[in-house]
């Protein structure tokens, strides 16, 4: 049977459906694969990994009910729960369960678990309270049928995903990339499905990816970015970061990012940020062209966030040093 051609119109099942089938391939339906590293040049597997949380995934059958369930923790983990349309159907924090069967699917029988553990540190303690959070995480489930990849032509899938990302640059209205059917605009949901496939919904966690470095910086020349302090959960574990990658949106280099909680603050609570400036603080290697995803994660409400994103995108820049 011949592999079906994507296009626009079923570019976001297929690029699905191609994680999908790279998962299965290795782990069978309703095992979990844990990363127990952070993400870097050679441990990433969805588009636009960071360094900010250890990845850990699964693909669920949920015929005859599937119950997932993010234990108890007194840190930063989500539980993403998406299905065969890349919509999020649920996010489940610690203490969190949730049962669905393919009625509470939009397409399909399975989903596909994108759960997110917070690292308090890279040391070897904090890795290990990680990885116990990790292997704490319960799916109970009644069915286990494979997954059938549905067969789309890898050609054309690459090259729609490659014309759909050089958009991503363009996208204003954020809020509107991942959620549900009801929270998400169909232009913007599809560019963002091909820049960032998994993404986590505004009131979890906000992105940012309109900045760009001009011609020098984009080359290698040593600049900087500062960020005000953002409005967030921070006594609850929230955090933001700025996290670099190549211009096909992956990772590069072994500095790709920096986060708050181990960067030098100013003075005001702001952070700034350095690429390509060896010695100084809170600097980030890049290759040439490089991208940056700036991440919010656990605002204090939507709105705040919304306005603080406005603000970043209208006044805060990319600066040469001079």
């Amino acid at each position: 049977m011949p592999a079906t051609i994507v296009t626009e119109d079923n570019f976001i099942v297929a690029e699905t459906d191609r994680y999908f089938s790279e998962h299965v391939a290795k782990h069978p339906v309703n095992t979990v694969r844990h990363a127990r590293e952070p993400s870097g040049p050679n441990n990433q597997f969805v588009i636009t990994e960071n360094q900010d949380v250890l990845y850990s995934h699964a693909l669920v059958d949920t015929r005859g009910g599937a119950t997932i369930t993010n234990p108890d923790w007194d840190y930063f983990s989500v539980i993403q729960i998406i299905d065969e349309n890349q919509y999020t159907l649920d996010v489940l924090y610690p203490g969190q369960s949730r049962t669905l069967t393919p009625d509470d699917l939009t397409l399909g029988s399975y989903v596909f678990l994108n759960m997110r553990t917070g690292l308090k540190g890279l040391d070897a303690k904090s890795l290990a309270e990680s990885h116990a959070h990790q292997d704490a995480l319960k799916i109970e489930t009644k069915s286990a049928i494979p997954y059938q990849p549905k067969g789309f032509d890898k050609a054309s899938l690459d090259a729609v995903r490659t014309e759909l990302i050089s958009h991503a640059r363009e996208i204003k209205d954020v809020e509107k990339a991942f959620g549900l059917p009801e929270e998400t605009e169909p232009r913007t949901r599809l560019v963002a499905a091909a820049a960032g496939w998994g993404g986590l919904p505004v009131a979890h966690a906000a992105y940012i990816a309109s900045i760009k470095p001009g011609p020098e910086a984009a080359k290698g020349k040593c600049a900087r970015m500062t960020l005000p302090r953002p409005p967030l959960k921070f006594d609850k574990g929230a955090f933001f970061s700025v996290t670099t990658y190549g211009p096909d949106s992956w990772i590069k280099t072994e500095k790709f990012a920096v986060n708050n909680r181990r960067a030098e603050a100013n003075p005001d609570g702001s952070v700034t940020f350095r690429f390509n400036c060896p010695g100084q603080p809170n600097n980030i290697d890049t290759v040439d062209d490089w991208i940056l995803m700036i991440r919010l994660y656990q605002a204090e409400s939507v709105e705040q966030i919304l306005d603080y994103m406005k603000h970043v995108q209208a006044n805060v820049k990319i600066e040469v040093c001079s």
